[in-house]
């Protein structure tokens, strides 16, 4: 956000004004400085919801204590001293290099920027180093970047057919109404599909023009450049889901998504759905809703969904590999640790980005050091009319991808959001706040 000049100058003099009487309104200097001053350019709800966090940390009657200290170091604090001299000894005395903690953020935030910054200097210096005629092995880029066309191809499945799923999918309900999530699987099976042309083609292209049948055009540099730097053509990402994976784990993530399509429509409803592997999650989510909704004969803008967490694990690449040995009607060894909810849908997959999850608590804690990413259990979204979750559960944010950022859609939310998922605490909500606690549908590399 372009944050300028003038408005810390507007927040000083708010600050100044509100503090020359004998009272302070707090929770008045929260939201003048938090909602329009600095607020007023945050638009997304979320990042709203992170500075009225932090300015917490500074606008509170604990301030006004000589022994506050603004982090948990103790090195942050407010000196009592009326000299220019001392101020400024303490100030040459702060760390050179800011620590997570000054934040409010775990250690590993730390770690985690560090590897951003690498992987984006790797990636530019990848850019603009000269191409190379051929590597070690002897063979040439055309080489290289023919055999991985290839490779490719051969990953990947033809289309995904709704006509060839299972009859109990179309069975009707009492009202003759086509089960929403159906209709769900069908909508998902066109996206991949039309993904899929557009891979299938461009690679085709591709080989044609290393082979000189046909001209390498500017698109078919690029997608060449791009499989030699191990990148997603920008081709391809304008046609899928948001990613920030590498070639080669985007291609593995393509080849998992259309498979749990695939046995969707072969086997029928999932126990379990990978809410990670569809383009479009919020589709999904709304279709629960409605065969609630339609069951109950409720209407469906007054629920929402009531999270309920499992003491249990899975893993989607052992379920793919576990589903491609079983026939029609058969059933995996995972799904016999499931069972299947009278209503609602559960749902595996996502990871927890900035905290961690207890399995003895059955709550959220604190991360590890060095443990970036731990994954979330298998998760039953109950539906619930008028809803009101528990002031104790902390609703994290539930994003596509690690970049958290995206366009801002018109119900206020970035599009890279998904939903707010409540989780059990034994933490107040601003500790996770303040940490950037979220939930993520898929890693980075």
């Amino acid at each position: 956000y372009a944050f300028s000049d003038s408005d810390r100058e507007c927040a000083l003099l708010n600050l100044e004004m509100f503090c020359a009487d004998k009272y302070i309104p707090w929770d008045a200097l929260i939201y003048i400085t938090g909602e329009i001053t600095y607020g007023g350019r945050v638009t997304d709800a979320q990042d709203q919801r992170c500075l009225r966090t932090i300015l917490k940390i500074f606008f509170k009657p604990d301030t006004l204590d000589s022994k506050y200290k603004y982090s948990e170091s103790g090195i942050y604090y407010a000196p009592l001293s009326k000299s220019i001299a001392s101020f400024k000894n303490y100030i040459e005395s702060l760390p050179i290099i800011d620590e997570p903690e000054i934040f409010g953020l775990h250690e590993n935030a730390n770690i985690a920027f560090e590897m951003k910054e690498t992987h984006t200097l790797l990636g530019t210096i990848l850019e603009v180093q000269p191409r190379v005629s051929g590597d070690e092995t002897g063979l040439s880029n055309d080489d290289i970047v023919y055999a991985l066309a290839d490779n490719i191809l051969d990953r990947l499945i033809d289309k995904l057919d709704v006509e060839e799923a299972d009859p109990s999918m179309f069975a009707p309900d009492s009202k003759g109404r086509q089960n929403s999530l159906t209709i769900v699987v069908t909508q998902e099976s066109e996206r991949f599909n039309k993904l899929l042309k557009v891979i299938k083609r461009s690679l085709d292209q591709l080989k044609k023009a290393i082979k000189g049948f046909v001209v390498m055009s500017e698109e078919l540099e690029n997608l060449y450049n791009a499989f030699l730097n191990n990148q997603v053509p920008g081709l391809w990402a304008s046609a899928a889901y948001p990613s920030l994976k590498t070639l080669a784990s985007w291609v593995k993530d393509l080849v998992m998504r259309c498979a749990f399509i695939k046995n969707w429509i072969a086997h029928g409803n999932p126990k379990s759905y990978w809410l990670s592997g569809f383009f479009f999650p919020q589709g999904f989510l709304t279709g629960a809703l409605q065969n609630f909704a339609r069951k109950y004969n409720l209407p469906i803008d007054h629920l929402s969904f009531k999270f309920n967490m499992l003491q249990v694990s899975r893993d989607q690449e052992k379920v793919t590999e576990e589903m491609s040995q079983i026939h029609k009607g058969e059933t995996i060894p995972q799904d016999a640790e499931l069972l299947s909810p009278d209503d609602g849908v559960l749902v595996h997959g996502l990871f927890m980005d900035g905290f961690a999850w207890d399995w003895h608590s059955m709550s959220c804690c604190d991360m590890i050091k060095g443990q970036m990413n731990s994954g979330l259990p298998v998760m039953h979204m109950d539906p619930k009319m008028d809803y009101e979750p528990d002031s104790s559960l902390y609703s994290a944010p539930l994003y596509k991808t690690s970049a958290r950022a995206g366009t801002l859609s018109t119900t206020g939310h970035s599009t890279n959001y998904v939903v707010a998922v409540y989780l059990p605490s034994s933490m107040p909500q601003d500790y996770w706040i303040a940490k950037g606690a979220a939930l993520l549908c898929q890693l980075s590399d």
